[in-house]
């Protein structure tokens, strides 16, 4: 089977070749990229945002800025979850600076400790630093974790207690996107860790099909220089472009507006070549089971007179038991009829002598 299978691959990957492909090499824009297009989503959704937020004004006390967000769509799905976000250099931060982003950094024990390490280098973009043992504690309670999540932005979180954190913070936090950022804290250019953290990006993989990550909430000349920078890595984190099927931004508040789409033409091609491969590989089966299943039918022709001559001998012993059993029992019913006395001698027993 070995060289079958190595040749459905090898008719697989000739017809994939045949199939037009767009793609560009690892980190860079592929040509059907058309730049006005995206220039195009962006402006549409940034004006789209702002009437929302106008009208927000009217009926919220505090409003908020709406975060754009790029959507990658993929042809198949990874089956790895993994809870470490990838970070992605952004030109311009993918949120307003400080303090008009409120950020939290998640600590390990004691709390104490790293809020006077914050202060030791004078880092002021930090509003709030929260121990293991206060998200055990007192943000244990749905209502308080849900006030957590909505005073801030951003969560940064020491790295070295990231696995404990899908259990303290619950689903709500990563439902809403705010996943903590992992960040090493025994760093000695503490500062400069924490603000890189803050100025990218991440990428959060998933099992699904769709994967998102933040690219601005500024100007529309901002959110397409972020778009620019961070679609090429994106892609080449789900695959490259041969797995891509559309790309698209959105706010919260939003739909998906359309930047680019996979060309219909060979769109599927890897599952067409898959479905080749396999059908290839059925043919061929079904070719190396036909001699089998004719030398399995001479045998059983060439079996069955024997069989048949096994049967009727069998038959003719079965009858001349039967016969010989039935002369001995009709040997006995005779003789316990008429009655056998102890010489072996049929009749009447002569009386004794007095």
């Amino acid at each position: 089977m070995a060289p079958s299978v190595n040749k459905t691959k090898a008719k697989a990957k000739a017809k994939a070749a045949q199939l037009p492909v767009d793609a560009a090499p690892a980190g860079q824009m592929v040509d059907s990229w058309k730049p006005a297009q995206a220039q195009k989503a962006v402006k549409a959704l940034l004006a789209y945002a702002n009437k929302q937020a106008e009208k927000a004004e009217e009926t919220e006390l505090l409003g908020r800025d709406e975060h754009v967000w790029l959507s990658v769509n993929t042809k198949t799905g990874s089956t790895r979850k993994k809870l470490m976000p990838i970070k992605i250099q952004l030109p311009s931060p993918p949120l307003p600076p400080p303090p008009a982003t409120s950020v939290c950094l998640l600590v390990k024990d004691p709390q104490r400790e790293y809020k006077d390490l914050i202060a030791k280098h004078d880092i002021k973009f930090i509003d709030r630093v929260v121990g293991v043992t206060k998200l055990k504690g007192k943000f244990k309670p749905f209502e308080p974790r849900r006030q957590l999540r909505n005073d801030h932005d951003l969560f940064l979180v020491d790295d070295r207690v990231l696995p404990l954190m899908p259990k303290l913070l619950g689903k709500m936090f990563f439902e809403a996107k705010k996943q903590p950022i992992p960040v090493n804290l025994q760093r000695k250019d503490l500062k400069q860790e924490l603000g890189r953290a803050i100025q990218s990006t991440y990428f959060h993989p998933s099992t699904g099909t769709s994967q998102i990550a933040t690219v601005g909430v500024s100007t529309p000349e901002q959110v397409i220089a972020n778009l620019t920078a961070a679609v090429p890595a994106a892609v080449d984190l789900v695959g490259g472009w041969d797995n891509v099927l559309s790309i698209g931004i959105k706010t919260s508040k939003s739909i998906l507006l359309p930047v680019w789409n996979a060309p219909l033409q060979g769109r599927f091609k890897d599952a067409e070549a898959a479905e080749a491969a396999e059908a290839d590989e059925a043919d061929e089966e079904m070719e190396e089971e036909k001699p089998v299943k004719t030398a399995a039918k001479a045998k059983t022709a060439a079996e069955k007179p024997i069989k048949e001559k096994s049967a009727k001998a069998a038959v003719t012993l079965g009858d001349k038991k039967k016969s010989s059993t039935i002369g001995s029992g009709a040997k006995k019913a005779k003789a316990a009829a008429v009655g056998t006395s102890k010489t072996g001698k049929t009749g009447k027993a002569k009386p004794k002598a007095k």
